[in-house]
């Protein structure tokens, strides 16, 4: 309904009430005088006023309360990123045949000891051989102390396979610095493997070694 319609509405709504009030007042009360019955339609006119406008105001309130109340969407939670874990790759440490040299005694980094020494094996130049191959033995055995050695120290085998008859020797008199050769032979074993044969010099000076692995060709069963 539009506003000029309520208007409209009210205003006939309001004739028929005064209208209604001054037939009632006329009929029941004739003793009454102008100015009583008028005071009573404008008291009547007031009141249906009054109600009119609470009659309005309730409406007002009802349809208020008929609005739902807004709500607000709670925005999703996202998820935590999670990265896979990364799985190292293994590192394979291939075997080493032969050191060549080294074998000084003593702990190393540390100041020159009075007698010390080193070892480097000169041959046999590759240590892969086939079952009973001759092998050629050679060392460079050096006096890295500060003192002069004395004669006769000795060379001793200490452990290992017994890929030769050689079993050491007396080593002479050296200088600091000076270096003497060593030289034996032997035969790869005829199993196939892997072989030591280490060294001492007397007093710990150094431990010379030597390692061989044996290996079949193929085909040969």
């Amino acid at each position: 309904m539009s506003r000029r319609q309520s208007i409209l509405h009210f205003s006939r709504l309001l004739a028929l009430v005064v209208l209604g009030t001054a037939v009632l007042l006329t009929a029941c009360a004739p003793g009454m005088t102008p100015e009583q019955i008028q005071a009573l339609v404008q008291e009547s006119v007031a009141q249906t006023v009054q109600a009119q406008n609470g009659m309005g105001t309730a409406v007002a309130k009802t349809v208020e309360a008929m609005q739902p109340a807004a709500s607000s969407t709670p925005l999703p939670t996202l998820a935590p990123l999670t990265l896979p874990t990364l799985t190292p790759i293994a590192t394979v440490t291939p075997f080493v045949v032969s050191g060549g040299s080294g074998g000084s005694g003593g702990s190393g980094g540390g100041a020159v000891k009075d007698y010390a020494c080193s070892f480097t094996e000169i041959k046999p130049l590759y240590n892969v051989f086939k079952p009973g191959d001759y092998i050629d033995f050679v060392w460079m055995i050096t006096n890295t102390g500060k003192k002069t050695w004395p004669s006769a120290l000795d060379l001793d085998f200490v452990s290992g396979t017994h890929i030769s008859s050689y079993l050491g020797e007396e080593l002479p008199q050296l200088e600091s610095g000076e270096r003497v050769t060593v030289s034996f032979e032997g035969n790869a074993p005829k199993e196939p493997g892997y072989y030591h044969m280490n060294f001492k010099v007397q007093g710990g000076l150094c431990f010379p070694f030597t390692d061989i692995q044996v290996i079949k060709p193929p085909g040969s069963g």
